[in-house]
């Protein structure tokens, strides 16, 4: 049976997550992107273009998920998306999912060149015989008369709700925000512009890997090398001017519906009020409930626009290159380039997908302290999952070795037991082996990743950053560039902590060389170098690197640049930590704080002893030296002023 590869398009989580907790019971199917925007799916789709240049098509269904194409939002914004993709991709499925459709509105979809209609309202087990027909080639309209008579009766009263909604705004004496002209042709030409500078990078990208790839020695590629370079940073620099001007549009736009939805609310108050003073008991719930949603829904809106602008700009970097500039081995090294990108990828999707799970279950600001070891190896155990897939198995045969038994980058007590006693029948489920090492992999990367409880906080609540002792509100520039770099790193972090456990446990397995590993890294000599430098590096980070960033107040973070993975520092109070210190870490500090002491006035004895060598130097032995040099000079005259006078006289 065909895997298919799925991309879901809708603007609702929960759908979103339901629909892929559905398809993820059928073997056939897999959710490989989600996104809420079709400008998402644009780039992501262009992503998977890139990656896979030998398919046909970068996946085999689109899903766009349209809320009541009938109701007064209309159809507009949906067909137009159909007509770009099935433009850009004309080989690609397109099922829609929505509310009913009248025979003018299935006239349009079909004409746009959509694949097939499927109601959202049916029985799963039909929405999923949709999306194999349409993925398998076919086409697929729903005919079932009983569904869409349930749907429209639905779509029915929604419709009467809206209306009345719309009524009591249009009788009220509240003033309607509108955005501008100027405002929508912004946001028109911006979005143009993106996807044309999304594009343009993609080139420029790939003549400059060719470049890079064929390392050339003539001055005339070198040059060439050098201008793409300038080019792609001119581009990146252009995409971030636009996605901010972009992102003030949207903030505005949102804030403006956001005022208008308070003020339903508040005229519908004031009618209770008045109704309940008349004894008239003739309240509207449907208007208060929908009102209620609409300032819930725009809150959401709100905070959620920055935090899309975020992961997108995380996610456009590793579209580059995740070259490790830092000077320091990390465990994703090893992997080759376009697995680094699926893996970062990967724990980007699946912390969107914990932070919902997070405003679902209502997790209070007080609990994220003592969640947050729970949280990220949640977030570490899902990125496996989805990376190595959930039944990846390896099939045993006589050169199938497991390295329990070899130099282990564990720095406390290894687990007992064998690898080999997971070996059962045909082959190795991979995934509960390497989930196997989750109290080693979280006591030395997840539970020293830092300021993950305030970037949490910062995420759900919108809880100010404090950069540099100054508090930053959430979508302020500083408070984003901030976010940004905790983002990354902890994308970089969690992404080492997810190959740790392979080079432990499976480090020279040739079926995990082929498929994950870096060609230069595939040699037994070469990994455990590397596993090696590893383990030295925490080793000296425990011992000397941390103490040390602890005593002088900040934290060292992984992020993404323009050329690779850099490190940089930021600063933050660690009393706490520096007070729990005992043993060599404490002695380092001591260490620190006494040559801080004492370095100053050794330097002043140093330079008092340098400056009186000097004096002796050039003051006394040099006038000496000079003196005898002088008498030398002025004897030699002499003799030969008398030589001379002797041959005349």
């Amino acid at each position: 049976m065909s895997n298919f590869q799925l991309l879901t398009i809708d603007g609702d989580p929960i759908f979103r997550l339901g629909l892929r907790v559905a398809c993820e019971q059928y073997p056939d199917l897999q959710v490989v992107a989600e996104v809420s925007r079709g400008t998402e799916a644009l780039r992501v789709l262009e992503a998977r273009s890139l990656e896979l240049v030998a398919a046909k098509k970068p996946a085999d269904l689109v899903i766009l998920a349209v809320e009541a194409l009938n109701l007064r939002s209309g159809p507009t914004e949906a067909l137009a998306f159909c007509r770009e993709l099935k433009s850009l991709y004309p080989n690609l499925p397109l099922l829609l999912l929505g509310g009913p459709l009248t025979p003018e509105l299935l006239a349009q979809v079909q004409a746009t060149g959509a694949n097939g209609y499927c109601p959202k309202g049916r029985d799963i087990s039909l929405t999923i015989e949709a999306i194999r027909a349409v993925a398998s080639g076919r086409t697929y309209w729903a005919t079932d008369a009983a569904a869409n008579s349930e749907i429209e009766l639905n779509a029915a009263v929604v419709q009467t709700v809206e209306n009345s909604a719309a009524i009591a705004d249009k009788n009220a004496d509240d003033r309607t925000i509108d955005t501008p002209v100027h405002k929508k042709m912004l946001a028109y030409f911006c979005h143009s512009g993106l996807r044309e500078i999304d594009a343009t990078l993609a080139v420029v990208q790939a003549d400059l890997q060719d470049i890079r790839a064929a390392e050339p020695t003539d001055l005339p590629s070198i040059l060439d090398g050098v201008v793409l370079s300038g080019r792609r940073r001119e581009l990146l620099a252009a995409r971030w001017i636009v996605s901010q001007l972009l992102f003030e549009g949207k903030g505005e736009k949102a804030e403006g519906r956001r005022q208008k939805a308070e003020g339903i609310k508040q005229r519908i108050e004031g009618r209770r009020q008045e109704e309940e003073i008349r004894g008239e008991n003739l309240l509207n719930n449907s208007q208060l409930q929908l009102a209620n949603s609409q300032v819930s829904a725009e809150d959401f809106a709100v905070a959620t626009n920055w935090q899309n602008s975020l992961f997108d700009s995380v996610a456009a970097k590793l579209q580059f290159e995740l070259v490790n500039l830092t000077g320091l081995p990390l465990e994703i090294d090893i992997l080759r380039s376009p697995k680094k990108r699926e893996l970062m990828s990967s724990i980007l999707r699946k912390l969107k997908d914990l932070l919902e799970e997070l405003r679902f279950s209502q997790v209070q600001q007080t609990q994220l302290s003592q969640k947050m070891p729970a949280i990220l190896r949640d977030l570490w155990e899902a990125t496996i999952i989805d990376f190595f897939g959930r039944y990846y198995t390896l099939q045993t045969g006589e050169n199938l070795v497991f390295d329990r038994s070899q130099a282990s980058l564990k720095l406390g007590e290894s687990q007992g037991g064998s690898a080999a006693d997971i070996l059962a029948g045909s082959g190795v489920e991979v995934v509960p082996m390497l989930l196997a090492d989750a109290d080693v992999v979280a006591a030395q990367i997840l539970d020293k990743i830092p300021m993950t409880v305030d970037f949490f906080a910062h995420l759900l609540f919108e809880i100010p950053l404090t950069v540099d002792n100054i508090s930053c509100v959430a979508g302020s520039p500083e408070a984003m560039q901030r976010a940004e770099a905790l983002l990354e790193n902890l994308a970089i972090q969690v992404a080492s902590g997810a190959v740790q456990p392979l080079l432990n446990n499976l480090a020279n397995i040739e079926e995990i060389k082929q498929i994950f590993y870096d060609g230069k890294l595939i040699s037994t000599r070469e990994i455990e170098r590397f596993r090696n430098n590893l383990s030295w590096r925490y080793r000296w980070d425990r011992y000397f690197v941390e103490p040390k960033a602890i005593f002088e107040s900040r934290f060292w973070l992984f992020v993404l640049g323009d050329s690779g993975i850099k490190k940089i520092s930021i600063y933050s109070p660690r009393n706490q930590e520096l007070a729990q210190l005992s043993g060599w870490q404490l002695a380092l500090t001591l260490l620190l704080e006494t040559r801080d002491a004492i370095a100053p006035r050794v330097r002043a004895v140093i330079s008092l002893l340098g400056a009186g060598v000097v004096y002796v130097l050039t003051q006394v032995i040099g006038r000496g030296i000079g003196l005898i040099g002088r008498g030398i000079i002025q004897g030699i005259g002499n003799s030969l002023q008398d030589s001379k006078f002797g041959k005349n006289g």
